[in-house]
């Protein structure tokens, strides 16, 4: 519990503006975008720098006072919740750009900056950065970093760890060490830096993060494939994969995912299976790929091949991917929304949906399923009513299915969201005796075990 004591020591490291006890401040900063339950926080910190932080961490070590890292909300198991209460350390006054290296295609930032935002910066110097998470207009980078994430052009460009050259990070006792080198590759020692990236602020928390970025490219084409049957756009994302085209992303909806998308977006699509495919490269490299797609599409049996070059036509058909977590939640209001995020072989994909369907048919429940199938990854979303005990029930034992049977394709529980709470009990079933390891080294670098408690691991 923080005394009256304990918050008067806060104020005077940040500032009295910056730490506040407000009830509205705490429920805001009490639960995610998951179905998990509220946990406020005692109180809410606002650092505006690596020293506050570090000031903050070791003030809290000392007092056993557990610290909870808070980006932008938006994550989907439960990762920032503060659920053992204590102290919020929300990054939103940390979202500087502090250096853009255009020469060495590098930027230097504070973690509270939001991804678009990023990009909106870089766009000016024809650079950007590529992982493109769903909630791209509220994920923060440290966020990012946090769950290493990525999103609709990972199986072109790779995920945040692919990018992450270097990380300033403040570790439980308020010791400030940097992680990585501004070098394009290193042998040196253990790669301590990678260790953090995916760590849900369970070992430190991130203060500055240097990020490797790309060129913006010179042409970017879009096809939207609709499918009479499920089987012809999976076995399309297969075949692109397996004859080496080199989409920047592969995404697939399902036709209720379709539906929902239409009705809140506005959107005119076919209600079918639908491929959304995106090429980057050259003029001349982007329009042979797109000769290439439409050849294995039209052999699955696809109903209709929309192409289009043009950005305004682009945004809008990507819209429907973009917005689906959002249209299918405002499709569904006053109802819980159980989200999946398994990552399967992409030999294995294609089984997935119809599994999914079959499930949600058993169990008599609403279950949308879409994602990034390039990279074999599928989110699922399981509607429940939370006031009826036996349908939320079966709504986890839908998500709790579709997790196993990711892992008996050798798959994993969590393809770019991260193990949060809401997917500890799965941990060791993926991992087994290595779990011992990772424990270990949380041992090791949060003795006190003050660092976002309650997460990745089962209690």
């Amino acid at each position: 519990m923080l005394t009256d004591k304990d918050i008067a020591s806060l104020r005077a490291i940040v500032g009295d503006d910056d730490v506040s006890v407000r009830q509205a401040d705490l429920e805001a900063h009490s639960v995610d975008e998951s179905w998990l339950d509220p946990h406020p926080p005692e109180a809410v910190v606002w650092p505006a720098s690596t020293e506050e932080v570090a000031a903050v961490l070791r003030y809290a070590n000392e007092r056993d006072l557990p610290v909870s890292a808070w980006s932008g909300g938006s994550s989907l198991e439960g990762n920032p919740i503060p659920v053992r209460g204590g102290v919020v350390l929300a990054m939103y006054r940390m979202k500087r750009v502090l250096e853009i290296r255009e020469q060495d295609l590098q930027v230097v930032v504070e973690p509270g900056i939001v991804y678009d935002d990023l990009n909106a910066q870089l766009r000016r110097l024809g650079l950007f950065f590529p992982p493109a998470p769903g909630s791209s207009d509220v994920a923060t980078i440290g966020g990012m970093v946090a769950n290493n994430a990525s999103g609709m052009r990972a199986v072109k460009y790779g995920v945040t760890r692919d990018y992450v050259q270097s990380l300033k990070v403040v570790l439980a006792d308020g010791t400030v060490v940097r992680l990585g080198s501004d070098a394009k590759k290193t042998t040196s020692g253990y790669d301590l830096k990678s260790l953090f990236v995916g760590s849900e602020g369970t070992l430190g928390i991130t203060t500055e993060i240097t990020l490797r970025l790309v060129g913006l490219p010179e042409a970017v084409g879009v096809v939207v494939a609709a499918y009479d049957e499920l089987e012809g756009a999976t076995n399309s994302v297969y075949e692109t994969v397996r004859y080496g085209l080199n989409p920047s992303a592969i995404e697939i909806l399902d036709a209720e995912t379709v539906r929902v998308t239409n009705e809140q977006q506005g959107l005119s699509l076919a209600i079918k299976p639908t491929l959304f495919v995106e090429f980057h490269g050259t003029e001349a490299s982007v329009q042979e790929q797109l000769g290439f797609l439409r050849e294995i599409c039209e052999d699955n049996g696809c109903a209709t091949f929309q192409e289009t070059v043009s950005d305004e036509e682009r945004e809008y058909l990507w819209k429907a991917r973009k917005e689906a977590h959002d249209s299918i939640k405002f499709s569904n209001p006053g109802k819980t929304m159980v989200s999946g995020d398994v990552c399967v072989p992409i030999s294995r994909f294609g089984e997935m949906f119809p599994f999914v369907h079959d499930l949600a048919r058993q169990l008599d429940l609403k279950i949308y399923a879409f994602g990034h199938a390039g990279d074999g990854n599928m989110h699922t979303e399981t509607i429940a009513d939370r006031s009826d005990p036996d349908e939320f029930a079966r709504a986890h034992r839908a998500t709790e299915a579709i997790v196993r049977r990711a892992l008996e394709v050798g798959g994993t529980v969590a393809g770019e969201h991260g193990i949060g709470r809401a997917k500890r009990e799965f941990l060791e079933e993926e991992h087994g005796a290595s779990v011992a390891l990772m424990r270990q080294i949380k041992q090791i670098f949060d003795p006190r075990g003050i660092m976002n408690p309650g997460k990745i691991f089962d209690d």
